[in-house]
């Protein structure tokens, strides 16, 4: 949703557009921060005034432009490309970074994506063709070619007279990388040291060999993890002879996190991860995202429908079973959502690992009897509490209670031994941990609960209720 100044701004934009004043229009846009003049283009497009957020685009400064192009959304500039022309889609596309304008290129027609990538400049071209050849979810699609690299021998005066001549077209001058003759990474520099050093100083003096790199083919979430690790602003991409191909800056890994824990949270709630803004979605997508996840857990109930079945004739025997259902039911699944939840955080930020198996079920363990015997010991009061008032009359109170708490107590241990081993199972088995989604626990909790709580029942209450 846009923000209210731009809101008050948009008629009095599309006024200037519609009546010439492309001078007063350009002022206009200027006294804006980038994101808010691409929030007021993206609102015009969405209006299907497409038209006009063209022309306002066009009468953006060149710098400008380049960087509201990046904030708008991948359909958002396709349909400004369409509306810019082909000629002047492409001198747009090619103001951009490669890192930013290969993001662009992925996500547009693949006949667009030739089109234009015909009609750049040959060194346009080779930079976006060299990282359009990664996989599409890897290190190599994040990393962008502009950076100041130095040579091993060079001096400290010799080193800065690199980054005041390369400087101006890098991503960022606060790392400048040290390589030999054959492009080697070697090292990496802050600028701080490079500053304040003589001039005279010889540049292997301020080399220590400690450095950090990213593979180019490396999945993306893991410059995530690295960068985080080492709270680093930027960080080399080499290749796999250790050729220093590119860098990763803090901006790309934010935009990676953001769409990642995006993905997470969607599986966690039980729906394939959107690929568009929840309000940009399309009913069909959003249906097709969500349907399938709802059917197999729909399907997974009639195992419920099964255990409840299997115990028909307890539960005829002793209707006061059936009251508490809710009670277990819910116990077990949020002691199992629980569980998972935090494992699957606890994996996404590299805190565990699935060798670290026997550690998690240990503290689990622990936890899921501390816990059980708490909620169990509540459920006896509970059952004891509600015959006494009338709400759940009982001829054995007291032995119900016990069923009831001592169900609790397996079914709490129970969901946290299987709420923290599924994500560590998928984990090593190369799939999504988020996969094992708060819905999926649940539903496996509910088929389980159920049948530890009426076994438990069978084998209290045979001689008495049963």
């Amino acid at each position: 949703m846009a923000s209210p100044t731009v809101q008050l701004l948009e008629p009095e934009i599309v006024e200037l557009i519609r009546s010439g004043e492309y001078r007063e229009l350009r002022e206009s846009l200027r006294q804006f921060d980038h994101a808010d003049v691409a929030e007021m283009l993206a609102d015009l497009i969405e209006q299907g005034e497409t038209a006009e957020a063209a022309l306002a685009y066009r009468v953006l400064p060149r710098e400008d432009a380049s960087e509201v192009f990046a904030h708008l959304d991948a359909d958002e500039q396709e349909r400004l490309i369409g509306e810019l022309g082909a000629e002047r889609a492409v001198r747009v596309i090619e103001s951009l970074d490669p890192d930013d304008r290969v993001k662009i290129l992925d996500e547009l027609p693949v006949e667009v994506t030739r089109r234009i990538l015909r009609k750049l400049t040959p060194e346009s071209r080779k930079e976006t063709q060299a990282i359009l050849g990664y996989p599409p979810e890897s290190v190599g699609r994040l990393m962008t070619p502009d950076y100041v690299k130095v040579r091993r021998g060079s001096s400290v005066g010799a080193a800065m007279a690199q980054v005041r001549r390369y400087g101006q077209d890098a991503e960022t001058i606060n790392w400048v990388y040290v390589v030999d003759a054959d492009g080697m990474l070697v090292d990496d520099i802050h600028i701080r040291p490079l500053v304040l050093a003589d001039p005279e100083r010889p540049l292997e003096e301020l080399l220590d060999g400690r450095f950090t790199t990213l593979n180019a083919v490396d999945d993306r979430e893991e410059a995530v993890r690295m960068m985080a690790r080492y709270d680093r602003s930027a960080m080399p991409v080499v290749d796999g002879l250790g050729l220093l191909i590119g860098i990763v800056t803090y901006d790309d890994v934010a935009d990676v996190a953001e769409i990642e824990a995006t993905e997470d949270i969607h599986k966690l709630g039980g729906l394939e991860a959107l690929d568009a803004p929840y309000l940009k979605t399309r009913l069909v997508e959003m249906l097709r995202k969500r349907a399938g996840w709802l059917a197999g857990l729909f399907m997974m109930q009639l195992l419920t429908i099964a255990v409840m079945g299997f115990f028909d004739e307890a539960l005829e025997k002793a209707v006061i079973l059936a009251l508490f259902v809710p009670l277990i039911v819910s116990s077990g699944g949020n002691t199992g959502t629980q569980a998972a939840s935090l494992l699957v955080r606890a994996l996404a930020l590299d805190h565990v690992a699935p060798g670290d198996w026997k550690t998690v079920l240990g503290r689990e363990v622990v936890t899921g009897l501390v816990l059980g015997t708490l909620l169990g010991a509540l459920g006896l009061v509970t059952v004891v509490g509600c015959d006494w008032v009338g709400l759940a009359e009982t001829e054995f109170p007291w032995r119900v209670g016990f069923v009831v708490g001592t169900a609790v107590v397996g079914i709490v241990l129970w969901g946290s031994i299987a709420g923290s081993a599924l994500p560590l199972v998928m984990q090593k088995l190369g799939l999504d941990p988020a996969a094992s989604s708060s819905p999926l626990v649940a539903t496996i909790m509910d088929v389980s609960g159920l049948t530890i709580y009426f076994v438990v029942a069978v084998v209290v209450l045979t001689g008495t209720l049963l």
